[in-house]
Parts: C-alpha cells; sequence; structure tokens
C-alpha cells in the first residue's frame, strides 16, 4: 500500500511540474473601506490549478493579521489567467478593543469563504485581479449584558465587526506581476 501511494504521489508531482506555465505570482492593494494591506502569492499546480496565500493587515479597530490559504479552479484551459473559483480557509490573530470585557489583548477568528474571480494577464506579465464572494469569520467574544453599559457597547461591537472586519460579502481588487 505504500508502494502505491508513493507512486501515485511521484506521478502527480512529476504531472503538476511539466504542466505549470508559469512559476508565481505576486499581488497586493490597499483596502479603502476597512483599511488594511492585502499582499497575495499564487503558484501553480498543473494546467488548471493554483493554491496560494493572502495575508491581510487590518490597521483599524481589530488590528492585525489574517491570513487565508486558498485553492483556485480556472475554468480556461490553462492557470495563466482568465476566470476562477476560489475556496479559502483562514485564521487571524487580532487585538481586541479597549473597552471590550476580555481577559487578553489579542484573539484569534477562524473562517473561510468562497469567490469567483478573474486574472488579467497583460504581455509584460503585470496583472488585475478583481474578485467577488462570501465569507464568514468568528466574531469576538464578549460578555453581553444589555441593561449594562459595556453591554450595548458590546452589542454595538458585534455590528461594528458585521459591517467592517467581518463583513461576509468579500470583494478584492489586486494588481500584481506573473513570474
Amino acid at each position: 500500500m505504500k508502494k502505491i501511494i508513493l507512486i501515485m504521489g511521484a506521478f502527480f508531482a512529476f504531472g503538476f511540474t511539466n504542466a505549470q506555465n508559469f512559476k508565481g505570482h505576486a499581488s497586493g492593494t490597499i483596502g479603502i473601506l476597512n483599511t488594511k494591506i492585502r499582499l497575495q502569492y499564487e503558484m501553480p499546480i498543473g494546467n488548471k490549478f493554483s493554491t496560494g496565500a493572502n495575508l491581510n493587515y487590518y490597521m483599524v479597530n481589530w488590528k492585525g493579521p489574517l491570513i487565508e490559504p486558498f485553492l483556485r479552479l480556472y475554468v480556461s484551459d490553462s492557470n495563466e489567467s482568465g476566470g476562477f473559483f476560489q475556496i479559502k480557509a483562514g485564521y487571524g490573530n487580532l487585538t481586541t478593543l479597549q473597552y471590550m470585557n476580555s481577559t487578553s489583548a489579542r484573539w484569534s477568528t477562524y473562517g473561510g469563504g468562497v469567490a469567483w474571480g478573474y486574472k488579467y494577464l497583460r504581455p509584460s506579465g503585470f496583472t488585475i485581479e478583481p474578485l467577488i464572494g462570501f465569507r464568514a469569520y468568528s466574531a469576538p467574544k464578549q460578555n453581553v449584558n444589555l441593561n449594562s453599559t459595556n453591554g450595548a457597547e458590546n452589542l454595538g461591537e458585534d455590528i461594528g465587526w458585521g459591517i467592517t472586519t467581518g463583513f461576509p460579502i468579500d470583494f478584492q481588487l489586486k494588481f500584481g506581476y506573473q513570474f
């Protein structure tokens, strides 16, 4: 059984490395609505798939890094450019807000999402990549007591999370270079 798995693994690795149309793709942008820096690296897997990671660094409210490894399936004949479907998982380690009922200055969020996008590739290697989809991330844990001032603030922050950092609509417009 181990030999079969080893042979199949070598076959897939050989097939993927021979089918690659590009070596890597780096892109990034600055988020305007919820201030963040977004950097992404993508590498091919075969002709129609690619994988990579998107690093978001949030600079307002819940500050800190959120990393999202992803897998893409291109609908065109090649993963060099064209339309794609993307799935991703994510983990972030963000700061808490000053008046949150928390014992720690940082907290972890987990989630993921699905999206559809298109990679425009210029002959020079310059890329433009719009993407739209849905994502869901866990909100900060809080002690909510609506009869207290802190409870009302916490409820407000839950709403704030949902319309800023935790917003479920994923829209990205990245610019980059493919090599």
